[in-house]
Parts: C-alpha cells; sequence; structure tokens
C-alpha cells in the first residue's frame, strides 16, 4: 500500500525549525514530536527529519546516549533568513535588479525600519 503524503515536500524540515526556534534549550525528538499540530509525525520520520537537518548544518546534535540526544538549531531563525538571502542574492545573474526587484517587494514599514537603521542611503 503506498504511503499518503500528509505534508508538502520540506514542510515538515520547516516545522521542524519553526519548532526549535521557539524552545530556549534543546528538546528530543520525544517532546519535539509532542509539540507538532495534529497529525504528529511519527518518531521516525521525525528523527529522520533531524538527521538530515544535521547534515545540511541547520541543527545541532547533543547527548551522549540514544535517550539522551537532544537538537537545537545551529543559527536563530533571523541569521538563518540573512543567509538565505544572501545566497539567493549571490546566485542571482544581476545582483542589482534581484536587489532592487526584492526591496521593491517589501512593505512600507519594512522599508521605515530600513531608513531608520540604515539611513536614506547616498543622495
Amino acid at each position: 500500500m503506498a504511503s499518503i503524503r500528509i505534508r508538502a515536500r520540506g514542510e515538515l524540515e520547516a516545522e521542524v525549525m519553526r519548532l526549535l526556534w521557539a524552545e530556549s534549550q534543546p528538546v528530543g525528538a520525544s517532546e519535539l514530536a509532542q509539540k507538532f499540530p495534529e497529525p504528529q509525525p511519527a518518531y521516525t520520520t521525525l528523527m529522520t527529519a533531524l538527521s538530515r537537518l544535521e547534515r545540511k548544518g541547520r541543527v545541532v546534535r547533543s547527548g551522549d546516549s540514544p535517550r539522551k540526544i537532544r537538537f537545537s538549531p545551529s543559527r536563530s531563525d533571523e541569521e538563518y533568513a540573512s543567509e538565505t538571502m544572501m545566497t539567493a542574492l549571490g546566485g542571482a545573474g544581476d545582483r542589482r535588479a534581484a536587489l532592487l526587484a526584492f526591496a521593491g517587494n517589501l512593505n512600507d514599514e519594512d522599508l521605515d525600519l530600513l531608513r531608520a537603521n540604515f539611513g536614506k542611503g547616498p543622495e
């Protein structure tokens, strides 16, 4: 019998990261599973996702025995978002056009925040 995909591809890893970022301390997989909305992922599915995130450098595993393994994010969500934006910008064929297109999609609140922190730029 074929399995039915409940979450979109990448959605489980994204939810794992959201839950880890909300924690102040490293958490175990069983504890993390309980924080999911229904349907909760199976323990083995969650461990697979955590192992993949660890290989990608997004989570850090700590603990010296299987029952004491804990996970925490390797970077804050803000650091990860910044890194993702810089990677996308670095991969653009025309960096200037990509940056202007991104800035053109910012709302007024975001633009005000940038202006307040970085000035209006060259005149």
